[in-house]
């Protein structure tokens, strides 16, 4: 009798056990339902708020080409950081940045195999200016262009990349992202992070430099003797009188241009203007001491603003 009483008092604990088992297990996936759910509804309104900040900084580009359509600038409302904007449970923040003042990577090539020797030159000249060699430029290429033949010593096609044991090879297409670039051959760890602030990936290959917000050291780059410091003051004399260059003609004017060659003014021309066509939006929400980054790429054409890539940083 007493051995029955005994199994079952045991039977009942691990019932009682069991329950509570089973009872902490539901709750708990209960508390990650309701954690994820709120995970997920905060997601879902940073990114309306991200959409909503992208299409106020497309107005601000809308009006920017009504009225002022013959350059853009610096001084410019379009180019000044919004001051952060408070929304339930956080704050937005916002700015826009001109990546037609970058090098277009995408403008190495006229077609699929034939370089632009115009807009090379300018990119050689750039990587020598931040400490890289010169014919780094040939993997830039071997990586868009069509064929799988090197166009260098420093080239490298499909055999380079599986040689070095690396799980992938040049897709032979345009950049879609500088962040692309890491993959080329000598744009490893910090070469690419000297080159990366100057540099752009378009979704175009015939664009053009704004000489009115382009950093020095890409105007400089049009020739090799110019000297990046003249440059750098001719700019901040043109900013402190809050003036802009109205043609290419303007730059050319100033003294430390007026030093180049006849082929070299005629580069100028070919690769500068003072308008821009290519920003990208970069917003930041942060809701519930969390935050949350897009970027948003936008081609303006007339008076019109479309979205062709937008890229996220979740919570």
């Amino acid at each position: 009798m007493k051995q029955q009483r005994g199994i079952a008092l045991i039977t009942i604990l691990v019932m009682v056990a069991l329950a509570t088992i089973v009872a902490a297990t539901i709750v708990k996936r209960q508390y990650l339902t309701a954690d994820n759910t709120a995970y997920m509804m905060r997601q879902n309104q940073a990114l309306q708020y991200n959409k909503s900040a992208e299409y106020f900084l497309s107005e601000l580009l809308v009006q920017d080409a009504k009225n002022s359509p013959k350059a853009d600038y610096l001084q410019e409302t379009w180019a000044q950081p919004l001051p952060p904007f408070p929304v339930d449970d956080g704050i937005i923040s916002a700015q826009l940045e001109d990546l037609s003042g970058k090098f277009n990577l995408n403008s190495l090539l006229k077609n699929a195999n034939e370089p632009n020797e115009n807009t090379r030159k300018v990119f050689e000249n750039l990587l020598v200016r931040v400490g890289l060699p010169a014919q780094l430029s040939q993997a830039v290429l071997d990586w868009q262009d069509a064929d799988d033949l090197t166009s260098g010593a420093m080239g490298a096609e499909s055999q380079y990349y599986l040689s070095a044991g690396l799980a992938y090879t040049p897709p032979n297409r345009m950049f879609n992202d500088i962040e692309e670039l890491k993959m080329v051959r000598g744009f490893e760890g910090q070469n690419y992070d000297r080159i990366a602030p100057y540099i752009a990936a378009l979704p175009a290959i015939e664009t053009k430099i704004n000489i009115n917000t382009a950093p020095a050291l890409v105007l400089a780059s049009l020739d090799e003797k110019l000297d990046v410091n003249s440059v750098q003051q001719a700019l901040q004399s043109k900013q402190a009188k809050f003036e802009h260059f109205s043609s290419v003609a303007n730059l050319l004017e100033q003294d430390v241009f007026t030093q180049l060659s006849p082929e070299s003014k005629t580069l100028a021309n070919n690769i500068f203007d003072v308008k821009s066509s290519y920003f990208k939006a970069k917003i930041e929400v942060q809701l519930a001491e969390r935050k949350r980054q897009m970027n948003s790429f936008l081609y303006r054409k007339n008076d019109h603003v479309y979205v062709y890539a937008r890229n996220l940083v979740p919570f």
